[in-house]
Formats: C-alpha cells, structure tokens, sequence
C-alpha cells in the first residue's frame, strides 16, 4: 500500500500515537494499582497472619500478578515509545503479556477460576481482583487491536514466549511437592496422580501456543500500527527502516 499523500496524512486525523501513549498509560497505571491493592489485601489476608510466609509465596506465585507485573513493564515502554520495534526479548515478552492476558480473562469465565486463598473478600481484594483479571487484559488487548504496533510477532516469538508458561507450570510444581499447595486443582499431584497433572501441563503449553498463533494471524492480516506517520509533524515512521 503507498504511502498516504501530505493532505491525506493531516486531513481529518489525529494524533494516534499520542492517543495510544494514553491508552499504554491508563493500562500501566491500572496494572500497578491492581497490584498494589492486591499486596494491600494479602497483608489484610487471616491466611497471611497465620501462615505469613507461605502466603507471601502464594501472592508472588500467582500468574495473575506475575502477568500484570509484566503488563505494566510492557506498557511504560509503549508509553515511552508507541510504535517501539523492539528486539527479540521485547517482541516475545509482547507475545507474552497478549496470550497471557487473553487466557487470564477466559479463565475468569470457567470453573477453575475461584478466588486465592490468600486474598480475603475485602472491598481492596475484590476491587484488586477485577482490576488485575478483568481491566487489565481488556486493556492489553484492546490496546494492541487498536495502536498496535504491528506488525511485530513472528513465529520465533512466539516459540519462545512458551518459556514464560513453561517456567511457571514448572515452579508451581516444585514449590507444590515442597508445600502441598498448587494454585489451581488441575496441577495437585497429590489430588491428581503425576501422569494426569504432567498431560494437564502439556495442554496448557499447547493453549497457549495456540492462542499465541492467534494473535500471529491477526498481526500478520490486520495491517500496520501506527500506519506510518504523525500527523502533526509529517514525520514518516517508515523513515526508520521495517519493523521487522
């Protein structure tokens, strides 16, 4: 596709990667506060008072957390830069934040979704709760369909953001055979036998891979964000060479 003439870049647009830099912004600044109340409710937590540090070691274990801790790294660097190319690292990190978010709300939909058990149901916890499973992954993937950037995932990404689920289905499961406690049913070994939770684990993998390669495709059909240029300044981002 050519590139949009000079009166086509000014007429009737607006400044999209300001917009976006609000958007990466409002989805920063509600990670962060969804962490920090959810901190706020686990100190609240009886399970925190009685058992400090194996409820610490729950909190900082969940996915959800870890995931929105990753959410606001992401974002503060889009909101620094909206049409970042980023290298390797950042590009399957983004990979990571957009699976993750999309499987972190769908879970909230499904019977294993249940609340952690160091969380009491305080106004704070609930509150943190919606904050951290449903706004925030709304956000995320609103925010990539919206302003990109794209394009950026390619099949490599994708493989290696499977490093994220894998070190984490992998550490739940150590700390599970020292404490007794998993974060969801289908990983308790003891519940469960090894062989069931070992299959539960690989499934996983493959769910994310597979969402993953969604958001492949949709990168790949949905065309370029920001699409080239700033309005106000007439700045080309194609000057700066491909993105990928």
């Amino acid at each position: 596709m050519a590139e949009p003439t000079p009166a086509a870049r000014t007429a009737g647009r607006y400044n999209e990667t300001a917009v976006a830099g609000i958007f990466h912004g409002i989805t920063a600044l509600a990670a962060v506060l969804g962490i920090v109340l959810q901190i706020m409710a686990t100190s609240e937590s009886p399970a925190q008072a009685a058992a400090p540090a194996h409820a610490w070691a729950n909190f900082f274990g969940s996915a959800g957390l870890q995931l929105n801790a990753l959410v606001f790294v992401m974002a503060l660097s889009l909101l620094m830069e909206p049409a970042r190319s980023g290298g390797p690292a950042w590009r399957a990190l983004r990979v990571i934040t957009l699976a993750g978010s999309l499987l972190l709300l769908l879970l909230q939909f499904t019977p294993f979704r249940g609340i952690p058990d160091f969380a009491a149901l305080t106004s704070t916890a609930v509150f943190a709760d919606r904050l951290l499973h449903y706004a925030v992954p709304i956000l995320v993937i609103t925010s990539w369909l919206l302003f990109g950037p794209r394009p950026r995932i390619t099949p490599l990404r994708v493989l290696w953001s499977l490093v994220y689920p894998a070190a984490w289905l992998l550490g739940s499961l150590v700390r599970g055979a020292a404490t007794g406690w998993y974060p969801y049913p289908l990983l308790d070994v003891g519940l469960a036998g090894i062989g069931p939770v070992l299959v539960n684990c690989l499934l996983v993998l493959l769910l994310w891979l597979g969402t993953a390669f969604v958001f492949l495709a949709l990168d790949l059909v949905m065309g370029r964000e920001p699409d080239g240029y700033l309005p106000a300044t007439g700045t080309s981002w194609a000057s700066q060479g491909p993105v990928r």
